[in-house]
């Protein structure tokens, strides 16, 4: 279940269509977006767990009643839900009242979840949610190639319906062009047998050399229901230095080619 794919480094054609992606969704709120800093080895996303601000209590927020999101520039009804929210009733075209919920506070998922996830949104249309990191002030190690990187969340859904959860990230050089992407996403209905919560996706990789910004890029993927149930909290992205190798693992190194050197030259001395 925590298999995952990665495109640390796309091809030109592949690149153009995740620059093209980025420019066609999110350019206008890039520019608008606040561009946040970047220190190794801590979670770079902001509010990755939607706690700060207030969370939907009921969950059928929508335009200006969707409670502000800290840190994050949204598209749609995309939102912040109370776990354990009361959820809602409403009358459907045949008459018949439907009663929809949302995720209880027990139900799988992050055992230090706090108060509130991300949740699609109380409409039937997908949504997103964007923020860009600079990382300029870590250029000369990431230019060095020792740059890597760990990107986790706890993504879901709700029963057997299909809404989802991905988590993707795009490398950008200084002319904000695409160097490759990364991305996790939330299991399918069947992957989490049909159960209401939320799972761990991870995955590790190498930051690619000319990196100067990674755009955050949270999509909620509708495809039924009153509501997009594509679930996500806790999300995380770390970028880390690779450690130089010390004097006493050279001198190690060395020393074991140096015997197997040896052992080599006597065993042709004694054929």
């Amino acid at each position: 279940m925590n298999q995952l794919t990665i495109f640390p480094f796309f091809s030109q054609a592949i690149a153009k269509i995740g620059t093209t992606l980025i420019a066609g969704i999110a350019s206008s709120l890039l520019l608008s977006n606040p561009i946040y800093a970047a220190t190794f080895g801590t979670n770079l996303i902001v509010n990755g767990d939607a706690e700060q601000g207030q969370g939907d209590p009921i969950g059928n927020a929508v335009g200006a009643d969707i409670p502000t999101i800290p840190g994050w520039t949204t598209t749609g009804s995309f939102s912040v839900l109370k776990y354990g929210a009361t959820g809602f009733s409403f009358t459907n075209p045949l008459g018949n009242v439907v009663n929809v919920t949302v995720p209880s506070i027990d139900v799988p998922g992050p055992s230090d979840r706090g108060l509130n996830l991300f949740f699609g949104g109380a409409d039937r249309a997908s949504s997103s949610a964007l923020q860009l990191i600079d990382i300029s002030d870590l250029a000369s190690t990431i230019d060095a190639g020792q740059g890597t990187f760990n990107l986790s969340g706890w993504l879901g859904g709700y029963s057997t319906e299909e809404d989802s959860a991905a988590l993707n990230i795009t490398f950008l050089d200084q002319a904000n062009q695409s160097l490759g992407i990364a991305s996790i996403a939330s299991p399918t209905a069947t992957q989490r047998n049909n159960t209401t919560g939320l799972f761990l996706r991870s995955i590790d990789g190498s930051v690619p050399v000319g990196t100067r910004q990674i755009n955050v890029l949270l999509n909620a993927t509708y495809t039924r229901g009153r509501v997009n149930d594509a679930y996500a909290d806790n999300l995380s992205l770390v970028v880390t230095k690779v450690p130089e190798p010390s004097i006493s693992g050279l001198l190690l190194v060395g020393t074991s080619c140096m015997m197997v050197w040896k052992l080599r030259r006597n065993n042709q001395i004694f054929q």
